[in-house]
């Protein structure tokens, strides 16, 4: 899954609108659709306040130890 479908997956599960990310943000309501339009990859740091705006944390976990509840990016 690429980075910015993880992020709105993130918002689906935990219920979190898309157009509540950017603004927990500090950016435009339309900051993460936008970014999903255009094909964005997002920096880590960058990638990780959207997932925190859905209750999400970013992390490396050893191959293996994934658990269920995990949204894969690759």
């Amino acid at each position: 899954m690429k980075a910015m479908d993880a992020v709105k997956e993130a918002a689906a599960r935990s219920g979190v609108p898309v157009i509540a990310i950017g603004p927990a943000m500090g950016r435009s309501p339309s900051y993460v659709s936008v970014k999903r339009t255009k094909g964005s990859s997002p920096q880590a740091n960058t990638l990780a306040k959207m997932l925190g705006a859905c209750g999400y944390e970013l992390c490396a976990v050893p191959r293996g130890d994934v658990p269920e509840s995990a949204i894969r990016i690759e």
